[in-house]
């Protein structure tokens, strides 16, 4: 075992930048001394092990030869004797990120990993390897030893009670384990004994507490003597600050995605007029590749027409008067051709002494709603309204009834650019913001309705049920479900259904939406090309 001075590290890691980065963190502190051993396979690292010493193994959850928990499982049967530390993406299904919690010492995420992190996680998971080598050898003996190992144990910052088996009585509590529970110790005791952790040699879990001041503990149980007294040593960890970190990350990178879903970005050199549009710029309008050319044309044909000549005029402007950094506000022609309200901030790249003036920049949805720009009002006071695409002149009563598709997603943003969708492709649409209204008016309209955009998690009753609740009536209404957590055993879907179900993972592209419900439309033979005359969304 590591005297904490010098210490030998096996990092096994498939990504060799990623393992020179663990390595390099861990070398970075002037603590202690550290020496990393490499392997970027399971087969590998198990090698290593059993002709090397190691003191902890620092391993990802991607490896050439195992994925996910295979790695972590294999390691679990030597961690009596070598702690195990997890390094994650940070964006796993919450369920396999407790089982890492469950199955390693510690887990740590790349995003925002720092030397202090390694190395703090690298000495907590070694002291309590030591410890717990030391509580086996030893078994709490009466005498002199008990009360070094009791000394020990009352400086180690987890809530420690040794109880005993026959009588489930405490023997021992710490004094982290005093402050945390005070008065409410005899119940806190009851709630962990529940698990029956006195009928297990080791039981690992993770567990809400609801009488600490910390509310989601890590326990852990082994075997353990009293003197002649048989007992069970029971551990509990802090998770709270954890939890708080991982869900605080978790939170910022959904509002990450979803703030850049809806835009893109461009580049333009004023002085050629040479100009260029990125994937996710076509994509946050709704247009393929081919339909949205790299030309200043598509983008000044694209621009609403009272708003053209001006923003043409400012970035031109920019051209003759560089400026480092603007914003500009307009509308802007989606693919189905309606006009929706868009914010560019862009900035200067190079200027005129280097040959020619650039500038790059993003382009972001500022609304989900959206406007119909009539180029010849005459028409549509005689019923015709003209296809702002040019593609063809349509009369509103032309517009195919396709019946009802329900929405039913708690986020009122996405709800309405579904909505919104839907209604272009001329369907009448219903939304629930909830489970249990998606069940009541399913059952209401349940005669119209012909797709239904279903979220997995939401309040009240999930999504889960209702499809359950649809498919009771032996109804195959095509159905998207949609989920934040890439769980894809969780969904509700039965062998046949593969025809009318569809999963997209959120955050998800509108496009994605638009190509799935052209798919069942053309399947029930009906036109799949949107409506160009929806009104405002």
């Amino acid at each position: 075992m590591a005297n904490l001075e010098a210490v030998s590290a096996l990092v096994v890691e498939s990504d060799n930048s990623r393992a020179k980065k663990i390595a390099a963190l861990l070398q970075a502190t002037d603590e202690l001394s550290v020496s990393c051993v490499f392997a970027h396979s399971l087969s590998i690292a198990q090698a290593t092990m059993t002709e090397k010493s190691v003191d902890i193994v620092f391993t990802g959850l991607e490896l050439s030869d195992a994925r996910g928990l295979d790695s972590l499982v294999a390691f679990n049967e030597s961690r009596s004797s070598v702690p195990v530390v997890v390094v994650a993406e940070g964006n796993e299904p919450d369920a396999v990120l407790d089982a890492a919690r469950s199955l390693s010492d510690d887990c740590l995420f790349w995003e925002g990993l720092c030397e202090q992190d390694m190395v703090q996680s690298l000495r907590y998971a070694i002291e309590r390897q030591k410890l717990l080598e030391e509580l086996r050898s030893k078994r709490m003996q009466n005498g002199p030893q008990q009360e070094f190992f009791r000394g020990i144990v009352e400086r180690i910052d987890e809530a420690i009670f040794v109880v005993a088996r026959d009588s489930g009585s405490l023997l021992y509590a710490n004094e982290t384990a005093k402050r945390w529970y005070g008065a409410n110790m005899g119940e806190a005791l009851e709630d962990v004994l529940e698990y029956d952790l006195l009928e297990a040699d080791e039981v690992e879990m993770e567990i809400s507490s609801r009488h600490a001041s910390v509310t989601r503990v890590e326990l852990r149980s082994l075997s353990a003597k009293w003197g002649d007294i048989s007992a069970c040593m029971i551990s509990m960890r802090d998770l709270s600050k954890q939890k708080r970190a991982e869900e605080a990350f978790l939170a910022c990178q959904r509002r990450l995605d979803y703030s850049i879903r809806e835009s893109g970005f461009w580049w333009w050199n004023l002085t050629n007029d040479d100009i260029s549009f990125s994937k996710s710029f076509r994509n946050c309008l709704g247009y393929e590749d081919w339909e949205y050319q790299n030309s200043v044309a598509s983008f000044e044909e694209s621009l609403h027409p009272e708003d053209r000549e001006e923003t043409l005029a400012r970035f031109r402007s920019f051209g003759e008067l560089p400026i480092v950094d603007f914003e500009i506000k307009f509308r802007i022609r989606a693919s189905d051709g309606l006009y929706l309200q868009a914010l560019t901030k862009g900035g200067l790249v190079s200027n005129a002494t280097s040959g020619s003036v650039v500038y790059a920049g993003s382009l972001i949805r500022t609304s989900v709603s959206r406007e119909r720009f009539d180029f010849e009002p005459q028409l549509e006071e005689s019923g015709v309204v003209a296809d702002p695409l040019g593609d063809s002149s349509l009369n509103p009563s032309d517009t195919p009834d396709h019946g009802v598709a329900l929405i039913v997603d708690d986020e009122e943003v996405l709800r309405k650019a579904l909505e919104s969708i839907l209604s272009s492709y001329g369907f009448e649409t219903i939304v629930a913001s909830d489970g249990q209204e998606g069940i009541s008016l399913y059952e209401s309209h349940h005669d119209r309705v012909k797709i239904i955009i279903l979220d997995m998690n939401m309040p009240r009753v999930d999504g889960g049920k209702v499809f359950q609740r649809i498919r009771e009536d032996g109804d195959r209404i095509p159905i998207i479900m949609t989920s934040g957590n890439d769980d894809k055993q969780a969904l509700p879907f039965v062998e046949g259904e593969d025809k009318n179900c569809e999963f997209l993972l959120k955050p998800f592209g509108l496009a994605e939406v638009k190509e799935i419900v052209e798919r069942y439309l053309a399947a029930s033979k009906v036109p799949a090309k949107p409506a160009s005359t929806a009104g405002t969304s």
